[in-house]
């Protein structure tokens, strides 16, 4: 199961992040919200931990 780890309204800072996890040997992917504009950043539920520890370390 995919778990949304992070939304943004830039296209730019989604990408960004999902590349950062691919670096990291993180699986993820990117998807656009209906009605609002915004990006979620989706990784597997497996991997939801290490994502959530590397967004925590770059903040």
């Amino acid at each position: 199961m995919w778990i949304v780890v992070y939304v943004t309204q830039s296209e730019e800072e989604a990408h960004a992040l999902a590349s950062r996890f691919t670096k990291n040997g993180i699986i993820s992917r990117i998807r656009k919200t209906g009605g609002g504009g915004c990006f979620e950043v989706l990784v597997p539920q497996s991997e939801l931990s290490e994502a959530q520890d590397l967004i925590f370390e770059l903040e």
